[in-house]
């Protein structure tokens, strides 16, 4: 498609090369009737146009200009545009008799055309060249893109195996059965992770049921049945987001909650609307943890924040908060 593009840009420049001279010479009765009589003068025409242009667009314009050699460059094109009007000129003096009278002053005419071809072959080039760049910086920058978010899912992934695993070995020495249930919840949690979330979006159904059961697999851990409370208020299903976008918030409240005075001690609110999701997110944590607790926002929340502003840019707001032993997260997303 490129080369396409190239071809017609080509095909465009020469077909105004043409235009214009033939408007040119219209112009001048005896200029019009040389070259009707004289069929070959107008492809001599045609190649001195193309030598002078594709000189600069092949040569003179990568040597000097992408260098920054541009005095070099300017005294290189008049001494071009000199030479190629004198060696044209001098071409049609030993071809055409006729034309002799009008040799002085051809060649200052040649000499100016010469030189505007030229740099017009230099300007396509640059543009060309530019728009090259242009597309390989663009598709470095997306392909860096895509391997940082790669990596950053790749953190957030074995962070929550991790503990997950250790939760289970805890398990196995009081219930086999509830480890059992917490092994079978894993795995269907590992299989959206590594299955499903491979999209750079996934509907949000899918997300809030995988939501659901991270908690119930979570909620497994502790002996209160409302230790944590979980509330989805939803208008659609036809909303698509960012994968596992939501985990490392959810995650973290699991990973530093302690019990509350009052139950639940985690709480997660998401709601969604046509094309806004918004997640809170509360935690209760003792003050013994207060040192742990302002780390907190170390590796995995930062990796969040960092996702988040890679895919979403400007259009979420991200607030974190700690007040009264409670940790809370306020995420909005605007998902169009």
């Amino acid at each position: 498609m490129q080369k396409l593009i190239y071809f017609i840009v080509h095909f465009l420049f020469w077909t105004t090369f043409v235009a214009l001279s033939w408007m040119s010479v219209s112009s001048n009765p005896a200029e019009l009737e040389f070259l009707f009589t004289h069929a070959g003068a107008p492809y001599i025409l045609l190649l001195w146009g193309i030598i002078n242009f594709y000189s600069f667009y092949y040569y003179f314009q990568p040597l000097f200009l992408d260098s920054g050699r541009y005095f070099s460059y300017l005294i290189v094109s008049v001494m071009f545009s000199a030479i190629m009007s004198l060696v044209f000129v001098s071409i049609f003096w030993l071809m055409y008799p006729s034309f002799r009278e009008f040799a002085p002053q051809k060649f200052m005419e040649g000499m100016i055309g010469s030189f505007l071809i030229c740099q017009c072959g230099s300007l396509l080039r640059g543009f060309i060249s530019w728009n090259q760049n242009l597309q390989n910086k663009t598709a470095l920058e997306n392909q860096s893109l895509r391997n940082e978010l790669a990596m950053l899912k790749a953190q957030l992934s074995p962070h929550f195996l991790f503990n997950t695993l250790n939760n289970i070995d805890t398990l196995i020495y009081q219930s086999q059965d509830e480890a059992s249930a917490m092994l079978i919840k894993l795995s269907g949690l590992l299989r959206y992770m590594l299955y499903e979330s491979d999209g750079k979006k996934v509907p949000i159904e899918k997300e809030i049921a995988y939501i659901r059961q991270l908690t119930e697999l979570q909620q497994m851990r502790f002996e209160q049945s409302d230790y944590v409370e979980l509330i989805v208020n939803k208008s659609t299903n036809e909303l698509t987001i960012a994968p596992l976008i939501f985990l490392p918030f959810i995650e973290n409240a699991f990973k530093f909650v302690s019990k509350p005075p009052t139950m639940p001690a985690i709480t997660i609110h998401l709601d969604v609307s046509d094309d806004l999701v918004r997640l809170t997110c509360r935690n209760y944590f003792i003050d013994r943890l207060q040192e742990t607790n302002n780390k907190r926002q170390g590796i995995g929340l930062t990796n969040a924040r960092r996702r988040l502003e890679l895919l979403y840019s400007d259009s979420f707001d991200l607030e974190i908060s700690t007040k009264d032993n409670w940790f809370e997260v306020n995420l909005s997303i605007k998902t169009s």
